[in-house]
């Protein structure tokens, strides 16, 4: 909540800011920093504006990785230069962008949006098991490599992925350790998620 002396702030100004708050990585005072910035610039304003209404209407899942796309299909899962055998499996399309920064993995990925959680009413009845099945199929997918985060969420997830992929003849793998437990791989380095990668861990082969 916003100090007793920022109640002299229109409603409009002060209701921004505390919306602000919310965002990840921002609190009061750089929200407050943004809102008079965008004060003085009057035509951001408006193109933020704009793209914020824009988001949920032209940003949708890729229909085969769930990556963010404006299209059907996302530019991965477009491009045939791509290994579509070598399959990664990603929490999020944050960790996908991680990964793809490091131009070292040539293969496709899968979008998982979720992580089993059983305080946030997380299953495996919400995980995208049926897509992430079709997909293995399709691609003769010849290895998986679980990108999860080294947490408590990400821990089980990679385990019941581990036994859902059991029946199916390929080679799984997971990052390597290094990555610290509870860091989400999003905020890992460079360095390390490449080194984690490179070294990743084999769970099945074949």
């Amino acid at each position: 909540m916003l100090t007793a002396s920022k109640n002299i702030y229109p409603r409009v100004l002060k209701s921004l800011i505390e919306k602000l708050a919310k965002l990840p990585g921002l609190g009061e005072r750089s929200s407050t920093r943004i809102v008079f910035y965008l004060l003085s610039k009057p035509e951001l304003c408006e193109e933020l504006s704009f793209l914020i209404s824009e988001l949920p209407k032209k940003v949708k899942l890729c229909k085969k990785c769930r990556n963010l796309s404006e299209d059907e299909l996302c530019s991965i899962c477009l491009d045939n230069s791509r290994n579509r055998r070598l399959l990664c499996i990603v929490e999020s399309p944050v960790t996908l962008y991680a990964i793809e920064s490091l131009s070292l993995f040539n293969g496709t990925y899968f979008v998982l949006h979720y992580l089993l959680s059983p305080r946030e009413g997380i299953t495996a009845h919400d995980l995208p098991l049926e897509e992430l099945k079709g997909l293995i199929e399709e691609n003769e997918v010849e290895e998986v490599i679980l990108a999860l985060s080294p947490t408590l969420s990400g821990n089980a997830t990679a385990e019941f992925l581990k036994e859902f992929l059991s029946p199916f003849k390929l080679k799984l793998s997971r990052l390597a350790l290094g990555i610290p437990y509870g860091l989400e791989i999003q905020f890992v380095d460079p360095l390390t998620l490449r080194k984690s990668l490179t070294d990743r861990e084999v769970l099945k082969n074949g």
